[in-house]
């Protein structure tokens, strides 16, 4: 791992696996996520246009970050392109790296203000552990620990945009976008409790698994892991065909069928229609002072769920044991 001035570059045998690049938003992110086929997992837009198989939609759908829609009333998942800092006062910055240490494990510690102007709404401690097994794969465990302010609580507002998201490659979408037409495309999502694709939105699960083609027509997958210990485990998740997948444990009125909203009807602050915002029973309020510790762990795989052994892994990891690493491949 290596500090560079406006990204840590985390190599794996000298290649790169990820960066994450702290500067060029508003917020930070990963972005490549090299899979184990060697191309890059995740989608390119906005980073990079007219990148053929991606859709030009959710600009703020960047890569892979950790994020929510409505903390004390701020939204720090979604800002409008272009106007980012004109019409939203809400920003993550980092503040200062506290550890990065390479070896057959790497792992980065930084720790972030989650800001309105310059004014901190909630402290973020992030721990990246990157575990490289064999052909590729790579275990990526993406900890956090949140702290509201000492004299102010922080109420993370029940709402479906929110969690640990990754944006997945274009070729791997298990669907087109609505608006594209919905076609059924070769990707495949599916959840620890036997779901797949759009029946896997909105559910409780301990892991989802989203594979298919990368660049190369090569079937690869991530698989996202909610770990035992968790806050409303197992947590909902997010999940939508067109290449996204969250797991969202501060919605849950959102995702439950009885406040089901018609197609078109906007969440608040944009509207007043949408039952599961008039409900707001799954709010849940850090206290001022007290921290909220999440732990995740996505599993990078060659394969379909089954062959890449995704129940099994997260039985390992559910169960506290320790993967060991591959070996280091030796120099040429």
């Amino acid at each position: 791992m290596s500090e560079l001035e406006d990204r840590i570059r985390i190599e794996i045998d000298g290649d790169l696996f990820t960066e994450w690049r702290h500067k060029d938003w508003v917020a930070p992110y990963f972005y490549p996520v090299i899979g184990p086929g060697g191309e890059n997992i995740t989608r390119h837009y906005p980073m990079k246009e007219g990148v053929e198989h991606e859709n030009q939609d959710h600009p703020h759908h960047r890569s892979l970050r950790f994020a929510h829609s409505d903390v004390n009333g701020l939204n720090f998942w979604y800002w409008r392109p272009g106007k980012e800092r004109e019409l939203s006062t809400a920003e993550i910055r980092l503040e200062k790296v506290e550890q990065l240490r390479s070896g057959e494990v790497g792992n980065m510690v930084v720790r972030n203000l989650w800001l309105d102007g310059e004014q901190v709404v909630l402290r973020e401690k992030m721990s990246i552990t990157v575990t490289p097994l064999e052909k590729g794969q790579v275990l990526m465990d993406y900890d956090i620990e949140l702290r509201a302010p000492e004299e102010k609580p922080v109420t993370f507002g029940d709402m479906k945009d929110g969690g640990l998201y990754i944006r997945v490659a274009g070729t791997m979408k298990a669907a087109e976008h609505f608006k594209k037409g919905g076609a059924s495309l070769a990707g495949t999502i599916l959840n620890s409790r036997g779901d797949r694709n759009e029946a896997t939105w909105g559910k409780r699960a301990e892991w989802v698994d989203y594979f298919g083609p990368d660049a190369a027509g090569n079937t690869v997958g991530v698989a996202m892991f909610d770990h035992p210990d968790n806050l409303r485990f197992p947590t909902h998740w997010h999940s939508r065909t067109y290449g996204l997948l969250a797991a969202n444990r501060f919605g849950t009125d959102h995702f439950d069928p009885k406040y089901a909203k018609p197609r078109g009807v906007p969440c608040r602050p944009n509207g007043d229609e949408c039952p599961a915002c008039q409900s707001r029973s799954g709010d849940y309020v850090l206290p001022a002072g007290e921290t909220l510790t999440l732990r995740q762990r996505l599993y990078f795989h060659h394969g379909d769920s089954e062959s890449a052994d995704v129940a099994g892994q997260y039985e390992a990891y559910a169960g506290g044991k320790t993967v060991a690493a591959r070996s280091a491949q030796p120099e040429p």
